[in-house]
């Protein structure tokens, strides 16, 4: 009997199994309401993100604004040790940073901005499971991802702008992780601070366009890159921006 881990139901997803081993799974699945359970989150999941951001060409970019076209991908998720025993919203929040092995080059970094914008479409329609970790334990996030990614900072407080910090969570890629911290405003979708070491020392932000409403700005200080992404006006945007770069800058 073929054990049905984790790798196996993603490659099962995936149609990626020999028929045999396939028809093994299937029949294995078929008396596993578990794994009945997780390969459904995986196929609403998969049908999420490609239904997140449709081919459509790029439009002729203004004002520095990097119009990105989402980049095919031949499956949703590929790392089964980041995907066990979590739900559909925290494993499309996990595969955030697909392509940040390629961020010191421009278009990787563009290809970059695109994937996590297209995946914060998906996570942001999230209520009950929005963030890992919730506001009330702020103290908490600010050592706990401080010291993932080496970083020691406080919470920005976007209140003047209108937005609730509401938590944060753990992302990863490969074995670089990367601090998410979550917003929300009254009728309105969340937005994330994404914070990551970057191989750039300093850079000004760059606007990134990846349409269906969603703006992203990112810029590298002191080694670290910060991305803000939402559903945001660009003078909005451009707002938020330089809070938090001001909020790092004098923290």
């Amino acid at each position: 009997m073929i054990e049905l881990t984790d790798e196996i139901l993603v490659a099962y997803v995936d149609e990626e199994l020999p028929l045999e081993t396939r028809l093994a799974v299937e029949a294995g699945i078929a008396r596993d309401p578990v794994a009945q359970s997780k390969v459904r989150d995986m196929r609403e999941t998969a049908a999420l993100l490609r239904s997140a951001f449709p081919e459509e060409e790029p439009r002729d970019g203004r004002d520095n604004i990097v119009l990105l076209k989402p980049r095919p991908r031949s499956g949703f998720a590929k790392n089964p040790i980041l995907l066990a025993g979590l739900g559909a919203a925290a494993m499309v929040a996990l595969v955030v940073g697909t392509g940040l092995s390629s961020l010191p080059s421009h278009g990787g970094r563009a290809d970059f901005m695109a994937d996590v914008a297209a995946y914060h479409s998906v996570y942001a329609a999230e209520t009950e499971h929005l963030a890992e970790v919730p506001a009330s334990r702020k103290d908490h996030i600010e050592e706990w991802l401080g010291a993932r990614i080496g970083l020691q900072f406080t919470v920005p407080d976007l209140s003047s702008e209108g937005w609730i910090f509401e938590g944060g969570r753990l992302l990863a890629e490969a074995d670089q992780p990367i601090a998410q911290l979550l917003y929300s405003a009254p009728h309105r979708q969340p937005i994330a601070l994404c914070i990551t070491k970057s191989d750039r020392t300093e850079s000004d932000p760059a606007r990134y366009d990846p349409g269906k409403g969603l703006k992203v700005a990112a810029w590298d200080d002191s080694g670290y890159l910060y991305i803000v992404v939402g559903a945001l006006a660009p003078t909005e945007l451009d707002r938020l921006t330089q809070e938090v770069r001001d909020h790092f800058q004098h923290a």
